[in-house]
């Protein structure tokens, strides 16, 4: 039998990303086990933050500031359920996810996607396509059920 031990969940704070969130929930509820939600800063000048002011450690600031008052998005999801600990970190987002994963022993990473194109992530890859190359444990991949898969016909 697997036994998971902690869930890493990779939140770019999106509607995907909330959605997946049930996923990481329901499977730490499963394995009786904590999860880690994370977000990684890569650009502190992101729409995401907000209007920008100030230097760049002032922006940092703001940006992780910001994610605290984002958590509350997924207030719904995380309702009842209090085994679970926010994290943000600035830096490159596969190399922080993959870093966190490690350092929280993750047994399992948990991500949505926003199902860009196939020319978008041919030429860009994507940070689901980077973490399923190279993470060391099972990364589960929740895609939005009102997202259209490709036509390939």
């Amino acid at each position: 039998m697997v036994k998971i031990e902690n869930i890493l969940f990779a939140t770019d704070f999106s509607e995907d990303s909330g959605y997946a969130l049930t996923y990481a929930r329901t499977l730490a509820e499963l394995c009786n086990t904590r999860l880690y939600i994370f977000h990684v800063i890569e650009n502190p000048l992101d729409h995401l933050y907000g209007e920008p002011h100030g230097e760049y450690p002032a922006l940092e600031a703001n940006a992780i500031k910001k994610v605290h008052e984002l958590i509350h998005r997924f207030d719904d999801v995380l309702s009842g359920f209090t085994n679970f600990e926010l994290s943000t970190k600035a830096g490159e987002t596969t190399l922080e996810i993959l870093k966190m994963a490690e350092q929280k022993h993750a047994g399992a990473i948990v991500m949505g996607t926003h199902g860009g194109s196939a020319l978008r992530h041919m030429l860009l890859g994507g940070t689901v396509d980077k973490i399923l190359r190279s993470a060391n444990v099972p990364v589960m991949v929740v895609r939005h059920p009102s997202r259209q898969l490709p036509n390939h016909s």
